[in-house]
């Protein structure tokens, strides 16, 4: 059987990674004033982080309609059997959601369709749709896939490192790390995902205190199935934190990436984290 994998563009995936494994992402929408653009396809990230602090009027975001889902899996059960689509956290948006309504109105025309709210977003979310489509390409049945991604996003972490909280705030995304407002203005967050939303996982003095904390989480997390090093604008930051945590990588090269528009528009400017899936043998569970 034919399974088709989907996830969306908070996945963070590289374009030539879900390439590679056969992924179809689906856009989410952002809104900045009176135009609304599709992340990562009309809008790139560097333009939403070069626009996002000079904005009046907060941009916004909002996931794609059923009807757009409903397109695409009737597109995909052309040519596949089944379809396994892999999303953001159902608390952070209603991606999920008009997934599973696409999903149900899919079932009367007779394809089964799976969703997952893996309850992750970023690479957390991207590393356990390429660990699916890999279980796929090797011959996994839908249902094996579907167990994969429940274990591999409980084992996901997304990690980031924000200059300040504001986005999160203003974004209304900021969950159980509300604590954290209002502390001082040098103080860096390291927030994670737990349970679908925003949690503290610790706070740095400053930037290179909280780049030393970052590498290491990679070693507590460790061994890994995969990691990425992600970052909003600091390119450089996070290839030198890429090449001091490649001892724990798969193969021995994290990925560097970069946060898209969406997920960007939460955490802001100057984030550095991280996406990564610890291998089931490992003890210290998830990096957060």
């Amino acid at each position: 059987m034919s399974i088709a994998v989907v996830t969306d563009s908070t996945s963070d995936l590289p374009v030539e990674l879900a390439k590679e494994h056969g992924i179809t992402v689906v856009p989410l929408n952002v809104h900045i004033e009176d135009e609304t653009y599709l992340d990562g396809v009309t809008i790139s990230a560097d333009e939403m982080y070069r626009r996002l602090p000079d904005q009046k009027v907060i941009p916004t975001t909002s996931a794609p309609s059923v009807g757009t889902f409903l397109e695409l899996y009737e597109k995909l059960a052309e040519t596949h059997d089944e379809i396994i689509s892999i999303h953001i956290s159902a608390r952070l948006s209603l991606t999920h959601g008009a997934a599973v309504n696409a999903a149900a109105l899919m079932k009367e025309n007779g394809t089964r369709v799976k969703v997952i709210d893996t309850e992750q977003a970023s690479l957390a979310l991207g590393w356990t749709a390429v660990l699916v489509a890999e279980r796929v390409a090797a011959g996994g049945s839908l249902d094996e896939a579907v167990e994969l991604a429940k274990s591999a996003s409980k084992r996901a972490s997304f990690v980031g490192m924000v200059n300040t909280l504001e986005y999160l705030v203003r974004g209304g995304r900021i969950g159980k790390a509300q604590g954290l407002v209002g502390t001082l203005l040098r103080i860096r967050p390291i927030l994670t995902l737990i349970d679908g939303e925003a949690h503290p996982a610790g706070r740095a003095r400053n930037r290179t205190k909280g780049i030393t904390r970052i590498k290491e989480m990679v070693a507590e997390a460790a061994p890994l199935d995969k990691l990425a090093i992600l970052y909003t604008t600091d390119k450089a930051d996070a290839e030198a934190i890429a090449k001091d945590v490649a001892e724990f990588a798969p193969g021995g090269t994290p990925i560097v990436a970069q946060l898209g528009p969406v997920v960007g528009n939460y955490v802001g400017p100057g984030t550095l984290g991280l996406g990564l899936v610890s291998s089931e043998s490992a003890d210290s569970g998830n990096a957060g």
